[in-house]
C-alpha cells in the first residue's frame, strides 16, 4: 500500500528530532513511504542550501535515502493540472481566484489519485480543509483577509469527487500509531509523559492540531 507525503509532515516530524519513527512506521505497515519530487524539492533539496533550515533537510534526506522512500513525480500531467485549475479555484476575491495550493500540494494529491494511495499525510491546514470542511475554510479567510471571498460550490464538488474517499494524517497521527506499535518508547522513556511531549512537540512544529485533540489522543490511551 502506498502512502503520499506532503513537506509539512516531514518537516514537522523532522523538527521534533522523531524522523526515524517514520523508518519503523514503513516496516510495521508494510507500506510503500511516497515523496512526491516537488515535496523532496521543498523538504530537503531547498532547505539544504540554508543555514537556517539545512539540519533538519539533512535529517529528512537520510531518512528518505536510507529507507528507500520512493520519490516520484506524476506520471499523468493531465491529472495535476486537473486538480490545480480546480483546486485553485474554489474561492474568488472580487472575481479573482486565491491560489490556496503550491507545487508540492498539487503533486502530492495527484499521485494519490494516480496510485490509489490509503493515504495521504499532510500536517498543513489549508488542504486538508479545502478537502473536509471548505465551507469553514472560506469563513477562515474571509475574517482573515478582512474581505467577502466567494466559493464556487461546482468546484468544490468536484474536488470532492476526485478525492471520495482520501484519508489524510498529520504527524500527530503517525506519532500516536508509532506509540502504539512500541517504537516510540526506542527514542522515549516508555509512558504517557513521552507521547504527550512528542505530540505537542509536533503542533509546536507546525503540526494543524489542538491541545484538544491531543488531550483525546492521551485519554484514549491505556497505560
Amino acid at each position: 500500500m502506498n502512502v503520499i507525503f506532503d513537506a509539512s509532515t516531514l518537516i514537522s516530524i523532522s523538527q521534533t528530532c522523531l524522523v526515524n519513527l517514520l523508518a519503523g512506521l514503513k516496516h510495521k505497515m508494510n507500506a510503500e513511504f511516497i515523496v512526491p519530487k516537488s515535496v523532496y524539492y521543498e523538504a530537503v533539496q531547498k532547505p539544504i542550501s540554508i543555514k537556517r533550515f539545512e539540519l533538519n533537510a539533512i535529517r529528512i534526506k537520510k531518512v528518505i535515502e536510507e529507507n528507500q522512500f520512493k520519490i516520484l513525480e506524476v506520471e499523468d500531467k493531465r491529472l495535476f493540472d486537473e486538480v490545480a485549475a480546480i483546486a485553485n479555484t474554489c474561492f474568488f476575491i472580487k472575481g479573482k481566484p486565491i491560489k490556496l495550493l503550491q507545487r508540492g500540494e498539487i503533486e502530492a494529491l495527484a499521485l494519490v489519485k494516480e496510485l490509489g494511495a490509503v493515504a495521504f499525510a499532510i500536517d498543513e491546514r489549508t488542504t486538508r480543509m479545502l478537502l473536509e470542511a471548505p465551507e469553514q475554510l472560506r469563513k477562515i479567510l474571509q475574517a482573515r483577509r478582512r474581505v467577502n471571498i466567494k466559493i464556487d460550490q461546482s468546484n468544490v464538488r468536484a474536488l470532492g469527487l476526485m478525492f471520495p474517499d482520501i484519508t489524510m494524517v498529520r504527524s500527530v497521527e503517525l506519532i500516536a500509531l508509532a506509540e502504539e506499535f512500541g517504537l516510540l518508547e526506542k527514542e522515549l522513556p516508555k509512558g504517557v509523559q513521552s507521547l504527550e511531549a512528542a505530540l505537542f512537540a509536533a503542533k509546536y512544529s507546525g503540526c494543524a492540531v489542538s491541545a484538544r485533540e491531543i488531550n483525546m489522543f492521551l485519554q484514549g490511551k491505556k497505560w
